[in-house]
C-alpha cells in the first residue's frame, strides 16, 4: 500500500486503555517490599504500573531514560518528585551534586541523602518504569540498591531486563515478588475482549502468543486480514505498518518527527510545530501513536519503528540533523548527543558538545559528557578536539591533575581562538597546575581564559583562579587581581564571599594582618551561596587567618561552619585541612590531647593517600607541639627532611622557619640561619619573616642582647601571632624577659588570656583569667573541692567531707587558683557561680 499527498484523513477511533483487573489483583495481593514488572517491550508493564499507582498513596513516579544513568540526572529526578510531595530536597541535593567533583564517583553517598529526604516525607512507594534504561550503569544500580537497604519504602519496578539487585536470593526469600512475561500475556478471554467479533479472532490470537502490543494494533487497524504463520515480531511490523499507513503523507511525517524529539510537550513541541503543536498530538493519538493523556509519549516499539520508517525517507539525515539541532535548542542535551551517535553525525560532534557541555558540567551531569566521550573516543585516531577537552574536565575533577594538563597542551593547537570552550580548557588547565603547585602556567592559563572567556560565569572563574595563583604563587599583580574581584563583590553573594577569600589569603601571605578581620558582610552573604565549595574556602580560610592571629575562640567558630558543610555536603578531600586548622587551634588553646587526636587523624588520611604536604603540615605542628612540650629533639628529627611534592610556598617557607626555629632552640644557631635563609629564599611571606626574628631573638637572648620584645612588637606589627605563641612557651626564659619591657607586656598579657597560658602570665607577674569554663580546666577532685568551697566550707571541713588530710586540701585548692587564675575564694566561687549560671 503506498501513501500519497492526497490519502483522506484517517478516521478518529474511541481511544481505549486496556484494563488487566488480573494483573492488579495479583498486585493487590502482593506483600513483598519490591514486585519487579519483568516483561519484553509491549506487554502492558507501563499502562499497568499507572493504572495500579493511582491507588497508592504517597507515590514517587520515574520514567527512566538513558539520561538518568547519570548519577546527577537521576538524583535531581528524584529530588524534584520529592518536593513536588511537599518535602525539601531539591535545593540541598543540588548542591550536594555541585559540591562533588563528579558526582558518578559518589553514587551511594548521593543516595545516603536522597534517603533522608525520602524518609522525611514518609514516601510510601516508588515506581521506576523502563528500569532496562539503566541496564549496565553500576553507579545507578548501586543508588537503587541503597535505596532498598535505607528505607522501608516499597518500590515498583517495571523492566525489559532483570536489575542487577534481583537476585535469586532475593527472590528466593520474598524480598522480591516477580511478574513475568507468561503474567503479562493476555489469555485468550482476554484478547478476544479486546479483538472484539473479528472474523479471523482465533489465528489472531494464536499468532499473538498472547502479546499485548499486537492484540492492541491488531484492535485499531480495520483490516480483517493479517499474514499467515507470522511470528509475533513480525506481525507487529505488518500491524504497525499497517496503522501507519492510514495516517495522512503529513501526518507520516509529523509522527517520524516524534520520534526525534525527546519528549511531546512543552516548549520542544511548540518550538518545532509551532501552533500545529497540540493538533499533530491529537492526529497521532487518534490513530493510536501516542498513548497517555496527562503526558503524551510513544511507545517504545512504536518509536523504534517510526526511526526504522525515517531511514526510508530521501531526507532522512537532513531531518536527523535538524532533530539534534531541536533538542539542543530545547536544552534536551542526552536526546541530542544520543542521536548524533546513533546516526553516525560525527560532523556534528564539535557542534554538539559546544553547546550541551557547559550546562551539563555546571549541573553536574559529567556522567553524561563522559559517556557520549568515551563511545566517540573508540575509534583509532585521536578523537574531536572537543572531547579531549571533555576528558580533561573528568580527568581534573578525578584528580588526575597532570593527565588534564596534558590532555589541553594537547587540544589547544586545535581550538580556535574564538571557540566557545577555549576559555573553558584553559581553566581546566589552570586549576590543575594550581593544584599541582605550578603557578606560573596556573597564571598563564588563567589570563588565557579571561581574554577567551564568552559569558560571565567563565570569565569570573578565570579571575577568581588568577588571584588564587597570584596569592598562593607569591607572584607579581596579586593585589591587581584581588582588587577585580573587589570591584565585581556586590553582583552576587558568591562574588562576595569568593573576593574575601582571596583578600584574606592575600593578606595572610602578603601584607600581614595587623588591621582587623572584616568578615561581617560574607558571614551574612554565606547563607545565599549555594556552592558548598565557595562557602567552605571562606570558612576555612577565615578559621585560618583567625587561628594565625591567635583569635582562636573566633576561629573555632568559622571552623564549626567549615565541618557542617563538608559533612553535610560530602567534601572528604577538605576534610584534612580542617582537621589540621583545629589541631593549631587546640595548641593554640593548651588543648594538647585534642591537637594529639587530631594530627593522628592528619597523619593517618596522609598515610592512606600518600599526600606528602598533608604529612608535612602534620610535622610542622607535631614539632611545635614537642617544643612546646618540652622536647626540641624529638622534634627536630620530625623536621630533618623536607619532601619535593608540590606545596605552596608559604607552605614550604613554613617547613624550613620551622626547622629553624628547632635548630635555635638546641642551640645550633648557624644551622638555624642556613634553615632561615632557605625559607626566605623560598616565601616572602610574614610567618617566614617571623622565624627569621626569631631565631635572631633566641640567638640574641643566648648572647645576653635581649631581642625579645622585639620579637613580640613584630607579632603585633605584622598580626602574626601563633608562631609566637610556640616560641614563648618553648622558650620560658625568652618570654619572661620579655615581659620586663613595657612596650610588650600588655601585648603579652592580652595574648596569655587568648591562649590560656597562666603559667607564663604568673612567672612574669601578669594577672590573667582563663576563659575556658572550670569544668574544663580542672580535675575532677579539684571540682569536687570548688563545689564545697562555693557553699561556704573551710579548709577543714572539705577534707572531712571529701576524706581527704588538710594539706592535700590546701594544694587542690592552690591548683584550682592557679588554673583559674584568681587570687582568692571569693573570686573562685564567683567563677564557680558563672559557670553554674551558663550551665
Amino acid at each position: 500500500m503506498t501513501a500519497t499527498t492526497a490519502k483522506p484523513k484517517h478516521t478518529s477511533r474511541e481511544r481505549r486503555i486496556i484494563e488487566r483487573p488480573r494483573l492488579i489483583k495479583m498486585l493487590d495481593e502482593c506483600d513483598a517490599r519490591v514486585i519487579l514488572l519483568l516483561a519484553p517491550a509491549g506487554y502492558g508493564k507501563t499502562t499497568l504500573a499507572r493504572q495500579w499507582a493511582k491507588t497508592l498513596n504517597s507515590v514517587i513516579w520515574l520514567s527512566l531514560t538513558p539520561a538518568h544513568r547519570d548519577v546527577a540526572r537521576f538524583a535531581e529526578d528524584v529530588s524534584a518528585e520529592v518536593d513536588r510531595l511537599g518535602g525539601e530536597a531539591a535545593q540541598f541535593i543540588g548542591q550536594y551534586l555541585r559540591a562533588s567533583n563528579n558526582p558518578q564517583r559518589v553514587a551511594r553517598e548521593v543516595a545516603v541523602n536522597l534517603a533522608q529526604r525520602l524518609k522525611a516525607i514518609n514516601v510510601q512507594w516508588i515506581v521506576m518504569d523502563n528500569y532496562q534504561e539503566l541496564a549496565g550503569c553500576p553507579e545507578i544500580e548501586e543508588m537503587v540498591s541503597a535505596l532498598q537497604e535505607l528505607l522501608q519504602t516499597r518500590f515498583l519496578v517495571a523492566s525489559r531486563l532483570r536489575p542487577a539487585w534481583a537476585t535469586t536470593r532475593r527472590v528466593m526469600y520474598s524480598e522480591v515478588a516477580e511478574l513475568g512475561r507468561d503474567d503479562f500475556a493476555m489469555t485468550p478471554e482476554e484478547s478476544r475482549q479486546i479483538l472484539g467479533g473479528r472474523r479471523n479472532l482465533t489465528q489472531l490470537v494464536y499468532q499473538a502468543k498472547g502479546w499485548p502490543a499486537v492484540i492492541g494494533l491488531a484492535a485499531r487497524v480495520p483490516s480483517q486480514e493479517v499474514p499467515k504463520g507470522s511470528l509475533p515480531a513480525s506481525l507487529y511490523q505488518y500491524l504497525a505498518d499497517e496503522l501507519f499507513q492510514l495516517a495522512s503523507r503529513t501526518l507520516q511525517g509529523d509522527l517520524i518527527t516524534l520520534a526525534l524529539l525527546a519528549d511531546l510537550s512543552g516548549p520542544l513541541m511548540e518550538a518545532h510545530f509551532g501552533s500545529r503543536a497540540n493538533d499533530v498530538i491529537e492526529e497521532a493519538r487518534d490513530l493510536g501513536f501516542v498513548t497517555n493523556d496527562e503526558i503524551p509519549e510513544l511507545h517504545p516499539l512504536l518509536k523504534e519503528f517510526l526511526l526504522t520508517k525515517l531511514l526510508d525517507e530521501p531526507d532522512a539525515e537532513r531531518r536527523v540533523r535538524e532533530a539534534v539541532v531541536a533538542n539542543l535548542n530545547g536544552e534536551s542535551w542526552e536526546v541530542a548527543l544520543e542521536l548524533v551517535l546513533r546516526f553516525e553525525l560525527l560532523d556534528m560532534v564539535e557542534s554538539t558538545v559546544e553547546k550541551s557541555f557547559k550546562p551539563l558540567v555546571r549541573s553536574g551531569r559529567l556522567g553524561t559528557l563522559s559517556t557520549f566521550a568515551k563511545r566517540v573516543s573508540s575509534a583509532p585516531t585521536f578523537p574531536p578536539a572537543v572531547v579531549d577537552v571533555v576528558e580533561a574536565e573528568v580527568a581534573q575533577r578525578d584528580g588526575q591533575l597532570q593527565l588534564a594538563f596534558e590532555l589541553i597542551a594537547r587540544v589547544r593547537p586545535r581550538l580556535m581562538l574564538d571557540h566557545p570552550l577555549r576559555s573553558r580548557a584553559e581553566a581546566i588547565a589552570g586549576q590543575s597546575a594550581l593544584m599541582l603547585a605550578n603557578f606560573e602556567d596556573a597564571e598563564l592559563a588563567f589570563e588565557n581564559a579571561r581574554t577567551h572567556s564568552t559569558d560571565e560565569h567563565d570569565d569570573i572563574e578565570a579571575l577568581y583562579g588568577l588571584a588564587l595563583s597570584k596569592v598562593f604563587g607569591e607572584r607579581p599583580g596579586a593585589s591587581e587581581a584581588v582588587q577585580a574581584l573587589f570591584d565585581r563583590r556586590h553582583r552576587s553573594p558568591t562574588d562576595l564571599v569568593r573576593f574575601a577569600t582571596a583578600e584574606l589569603s592575600r593578606r595572610r601571605y602578603g601584607e600581614g594582618l595587623k588591621e582587623p578581620v572584616r568578615l561581617e558582610e560574607p558571614a551574612l552573604a554565606l547563607r545565599h551561596v549555594q556552592d558548598p565549595r565557595a562557602r567552605t574556602a571562606l570558612t576555612y580560610t577565615a578559621a585560618s587567618v583567625l587561628a594565625q592571629r591567635a583569635d582562636y575562640a573566633e576561629a573555632k567558630n568559622w571552623l564549626s561552619l567549615f565541618f557542617d558543610d563538608a559533612d553535610a555536603y560530602g567534601l572528604e578531600f577538605t576534610r584534612p585541612y580542617g582537621v589540621w586548622t583545629s589541631a593549631q587551634i587546640s595548641i593554640g588553646l593548651r588543648k594538647f590531647a585534642d591537637a594529639e587526636r587530631s594530627l593522628q587523624i592528619v597523619e593517618d588520611i596522609a598515610a592512606r593517600t600518600h599526600d606528602t604536604h598533608h604529612q608535612s603540615n602534620s610535622n610542622v605542628l607535631r614539632a611545635r607541639l614537642l617544643l612546646q612540650n618540652g622536647k626540641p629533639q624529638e622534634a627536630l628529627n620530625l623536621m630533618r627532611t623536607i619532601p619535593d611534592g608540590p606545596l605552596l610556598p608559604s607552605w614550604r617557607g613554613e617547613l624550613f622557619g620551622t626547622r629553624a626555629l628547632v635548630l635555635a632552640l638546641l642551640g645550633q644557631i648557624e644551622a638555624a640561619v642556613d634553615a632561615c635563609a632557605e625559607a626566605e629564599a623560598i616565601s616572602g611571606s610574614p610567618e617566614v619573616h617571623f622565624f627569621s626574628a626569631a631565631v635572631c631573638a633566641i640567638n640574641g637572648f643566648r648572647s645576653k642582647q635581649s631581642m625579645a620584645a622585639e620579637l613580640v612588637l613584630l607579632a603585633d606589627e605584622i598580626g602574626i601571632w601563633d608562631p609566637l605563641v610556640t616560641v614563648l612557651r618553648a622558650s620560658p626564659d625568652l618570654a619572661f624577659a620579655a615581659s620586663e619591657d613595657e612596650r610588650a607586656r600588655p601585648l603579652l598579657e592580652d595574648l596569655y588570656r587568648r591562649t590560656n597560658d597562666l603559667a607564663l602570665a604568673r612567672r612574669a607577674g601578669i594577672r590573667t583569667r582563663a576563659t575556658r569554663r572550670p569544668d574544663q580546666l580542672l580535675t575532677p577532685r579539684e571540682m569536687d573541692v570548688l563545689e564545697l568551697l562555693a557553699q561556704g566550707y573551710r579548709n577543714r571541713e572539705v577534707a572531712n567531707a571529701l576524706y581527704i588530710s588538710e594539706s592535700t586540701t590546701k594544694v587542690h585548692i592552690r591548683h584550682l587558683f592557679e588554673k583559674l587564675g584568681v587570687r582568692t575564694r571569693a573570686e573562685a566561687i564567683a567563677r564557680h557561680g558563672i559557670f553554674k549560671a551558663s550551665s
